[in-house]
C-alpha cells in the first residue's frame, strides 16, 4: 500500500502506522535523502530477518542504522571525540559512517553479523527523523535497488540511479512483503551517500565518494 505524504510535513497517522508495522515485525519502504530503503525495528528479529530475505543478502553484508542524531548513533556505535568533531557539522547529511558497534547494539543484529562493524546514517529527511523519533530507536535499513525489485534485466529501472525507482514499482514487486510505502511524491534524491570508514580508528578512510563532500576526510 502506498501512502502519499508531504516530505517536509508527513502525516502523523502515516508515521504512526509505519512504526506500528515495524514494531510488529514488518518492513516499511520509505525515502531517505539519498535513496529508497527498506526499514525495520532494530529490536525485531522478524523485521531483521525480513530485510535479509527480501534482499536475498548474505547475513555478513552490511546494513545501516538510521538515527536522528549523533547522540542516538553514539548509543549504538563507538564515536570518539576526534570523530565527533569531524562529523558533527556535516550531519544530518548524505553520509554513511562505518563504525565499531557498542555493546548496546541489539543481539538480533549482532547474531547476523560476523564482522564488528556497523553503518550509521543520519539523513537530511523529516520523514526519517519522525519515524526514528516515534519508534524511539534507530531503524535498521537497506537500500532498495533495481536488483531488489528484480529489474536487473529490464530497461525501466537503472541501478546506478535510484531516482529511476518509483513507489509503484516497489509496490508491484514487493506488494506482499512490504505492507506500507511512504511516498513524498515529487521528490529528488541528492545521490548516493558518501561512505567513510572509521572502524579502524580516528583516521578516516573514504570508501565511496557520493553526494556528501569527502574533502573534510582527505588527510
Amino acid at each position: 500500500m502506498i501512502s502519499y505524504v508531504i516530505s517536509e510535513n508527513p502525516d502523523d497517522r502515516v508515521i504512526d502506522r509505519a512504526v506500528s508495522i515495524m514494531r510488529g515485525g514488518g518492513v516499511v519502504a520509505f525515502p531517505t535523502d539519498t535513496n529508497w530503503v527498506l526499514g525495520a525495528d532494530i529490536n525485531s528479529k522478524a523485521g531483521v530477518e525480513s530485510i535479509y530475505k527480501i534482499k536475498k543478502m548474505d547475513r555478513r553484508k552490511h546494513l545501516s542504522l538510521i538515527c536522528d542524531s549523533i547522540s542516538m548513533a553514539n548509543g549504538f556505535s563507538q564515536i570518539s571525540t576526534p570523530v565527533y568533531k569531524r562529523i558533527r557539522s556535516l550531519l544530518p547529511g548524505p553520509y554513511t559512517f562505518i563504525l565499531l558497534p557498542s555493546n548496546s547494539l541489539p543481539r538480533v543484529i549482532r547474531d547476523y553479523k560476523k564482522e564488528r562493524e556497523i553503518g550509521i546514517r543520519i539523513p537530511r529527511s523529516v520523514i526519517c527523523a519522525k519515524l526514528v523519533f516515534v519508534l524511539g530507536a534507530p531503524i535498521l535499513s537497506s537500500s532498495i535497488t533495481c536488483q531488489t525489485l528484480g529489474y536487473e534485466d529490464e530497461g525501466s529501472c537503472n541501478d546506478s540511479d535510484n531516482q529511476q525507482i518509483f513507489s509503484y514499482q516497489i509496490d508491484e514487486r514487493l506488494e506482499y512483503l512490504v505492507p506500507l510505502i511512504i511516498d513524498p511524491g515529487d521528490f529528488v534524491f541528492e545521490g548516493e551517500s558518501s561512505v567513510i570508514d572509521f572502524s579502524k580508528g580516528d583516521v578516516p578512510i573514504v570508501l565511496r565518494e557520493g553526494a556528501g563532500s569527502v574533502a573534510p576526510f582527505i588527510i
